[in-house]
């Protein structure tokens, strides 16, 4: 089976999926919904999977480039996703509960992210330009500098305890932030080296 036609098939999936998990979790509690990266990135992954299945063949290049770039943010967002639910919270809290105890858990924390950024690194068509990297950085860094904000203003709730501006130290806050945009920064990266190695990079992007 040819590369584009699994990557039409797990973005199908991923849609769907995505659809489903993104549906849970707004029928349980719609009030936070979008102050959490792991919603946004859901979000955004299920649009990019959606833009996809609509556009991937499409002969207009700079139409293409752009579903290719959402494809590649939303598979960042969901690896750190991914990653920090399965190397961070699971430990330090000792327990999969209230992360993967719920469907929309499973799907949001676990099943979305490695479908779509299976799909996106092996089958699918990526960007060339290596500054392309900087796309899911500079995102994190707008959804890190708002949740700041509408915390110290007390918008909003902290969605994450490193981002309580009133029980953090700025040292704490700055390390934290850097270490987010690290993280990110590095799965990017990692992101962005397998699809070169493993997926159809468009030369011509």
């Amino acid at each position: 089976m040819k590369k584009d036609r699994i990557a039409l098939i797990l973005n199908i999936a991923a849609a769907v999926i995505g659809l489903a998990g993104v549906g849970l979790r707004l029928s349980r509690s719609a009030d936070d919904f979008f102050l959490y990266y792991t919603q946004l990135s859901n979000v955004l992954a299920l649009i990019s999977s959606i833009l996809y299945i609509m556009f991937r063949d499409t002969g207009n290049e700079r139409l293409g480039r752009f579903v290719r770039a959402v494809r590649y943010l939303g598979a960042c967002g969901l690896a750190t996703t991914f990653v920090v639910v399965m190397c961070i919270f699971i430990p330090v809290s000792g327990s999969v509960k209230s992360l993967l105890d719920t469907p929309h858990g499973v799907l949001q924390h676990a099943v979305c992210p490695v479908i779509s950024v299976a799909s996106y690194v092996f089958f699918e068509k990526g960007l060339k330009a290596r500054r392309a990297v900087l796309i899911p950085i500079g995102a994190t860094a707008v959804y890190a500098f708002t949740i700041y904000t509408l915390n110290f203003l007390r918008l909003a709730p902290a969605p994450y305890p490193f981002f309580d501006v009133y029980n953090n130290s700025i040292a704490g806050l700055v390390l934290w932030f850097v270490g987010l945009l690290a993280l990110v920064g590095a799965l990017a990266v990692a992101v962005f080296a397998c699809n070169r190695r493993f997926g159809g990079v468009d030369k011509g992007t």
